[in-house]
């Protein structure tokens, strides 16, 4: 890869960060990471020492081999933590940047953040560093030794080798179509091979709660697994001439009863959710200086129990969701989440649902991004005599055991009705204790 250091050292070529793909990135350490620090710290104390000032040190790398000019390229911003005390960085949405083609040509262009990498602030222990993905759209008439400058940051400049853009075409160009449709048919990206897993990991998220519990009383376990799918690929034709349907999403979440209690150990029930849902974050608000944010969301769920007969449960919905939250991102927030929607087709299979679960729910939480959260989930039946409270509190332990796991303790306490779709004319109660790996 090639480094960018500090102003006073504008152009210089170490390969200390080595291939990315022999980093173990884990939030913001790297397997290897005491032999790297002491190795960047010993370059910066010769060839930079004003860094040490500023308790950081921000470095921009970017691809070792030929980049294709007019494609988008991978450029990394890294943050090294130079002090003996943690301290946070702001890693910015867009970072400008001015290309420089010699001998005269001069463009301008903007340094992207990766999509689906969180932005905002990132907490770096000493020694450490943090690390984000941003991506350059380089114009096709920058070719030969290019250097990128980066004038509002206090970092050095990054230099880049650019192949003209009919270089970048010629393999492409000796095959026949046929060829290309039967061998080639998955997309290869300039400046990085295709990977399904990486593209899987892109578009996948966490949607509800992801967790497994378990108490006393029967049935005593419940788990639930949930996410959502991105459907629009963003480097793609319609994502870029009509950006705001990258909020298509698909979404699946399912809910589990298990009675470990009974013989045999049954499961006592299950909900399948999937849906279709148009989500479109930040609407207002969301940047790092602002104390609010609103998320709209929009869908169609259908849920049932996957059973026959008498014990058949189903029914399908088209919902509105708004999501507000107070507070900055490390300090106490507030989370309002109402959701309202209207029950679509036959319910013939649960004729009076609308009494025990209503038209509208709400999900409030308090607490910290990184740190203790309750939330409440609270739902009212159309006469105002049935309804439910679910109580959920979460708290991280990525910290223990030398960050050993990535979960959070999780206890759960459910009172009313509804709890299960295969009894929901029913009111329980139940208290459950275990871990969750989203919240």
């Amino acid at each position: 890869m090639v480094m960018a250091l500090t102003p006073a050292n504008p152009l210089v070529r170490p390969h200390a960060f080595g291939q990315r793909r022999a980093m173990l990135w884990n939030g913001n350490r790297i397997l290897g990471q005491s032999a790297f620090c002491k190795g960047l710290a010993l370059v910066l104390t010769i060839l930079a020492p004003e860094a040490f000032a500023q308790n950081r040190a921000l470095v921009f790398t970017g691809p070792s081999a030929p980049v294709p000019a007019g494609v988008r390229s991978a450029i990394w911003l890294n943050v090294l933590n130079l002090s003996v005390e943690s301290l946070s960085w702001t890693f910015p949405q867009k970072i400008p940047c001015r290309i420089l083609s010699p001998p005269h040509a001069s463009f301008e262009g903007c340094l992207e953040l990766e999509p689906g990498t969180d932005a905002g602030q990132a907490a770096i222990a000493p020694g450490a560093f943090a690390r984000r993905e941003y991506w350059i759209t380089l114009p096709a008439a920058a070719t030969g030794q290019v250097i990128l400058e980066f004038p509002g940051l206090p970092a050095g400049r990054l230099e880049l080798d650019i192949q003209p853009p009919a270089a970048a075409g010629t393999e492409a160009a000796s095959n026949s179509g046929l060829a290309r449709l039967l061998q080639q048919a998955e997309p290869k990206e300039e400046g990085r091979e295709f990977d399904p897993g990486r593209f899987f990991k892109e578009h996948i998220s966490g949607y509800e709660p992801f967790y497994f519990l378990a108490g006393p009383k029967s049935p005593n376990a419940r788990f639930q697994i949930s996410f959502k799918y991105q459907l629009l690929n963003s480097e793609g034709v319609l994502a870029r001439k009509a950006p705001l349907l990258e909020g298509l999403h698909f979404a699946y979440t399912q809910t589990s009863l298990w009675d470990w209690n009974s013989p045999s150990a049954p499961f006592w029930d299950s909900s399948y959710k999937p849906e279709l849902l148009y989500l479109r974050q930040r609407v207002a608000g969301g940047r790092a200086a602002d104390w609010f944010q609103l998320d709209l969301q929009g869908g169609l769920q259908h849920e049932s129990n996957g059973r026959d007969g008498a014990a058949s449960r189903s029914l399908n919905t088209a919902y509105l969701r708004s999501r507000l939250i107070f507070g900055k991102e490390e300090s106490l927030r507030l989370t309002l989440e109402p959701r309202a929607w209207v029950y679509i087709g036959d319910l013939s299979d649960n004729p009076d649902m609308a009494r025990y679960r209503g038209y509208a729910d709400l999900r409030t939480i308090v607490g910290w991004t990184r740190g203790l959260q309750l939330s409440a989930l609270g739902r009212l039946g159309d006469t105002g005599d049935k309804g439910s409270l679910q109580l959920d509190l979460t708290y991280p332990m990525m910290t223990l055991l030398s960050r050993s796991f990535s979960v959070y303790l999780h206890a759960q306490y459910f009172t009313g009705y509804g709890e299960s779709l295969l009894f929901y004319n029913e009111r329980s109660s139940a208290f459950r204790f275990g871990f969750s790996i989203y919240r």
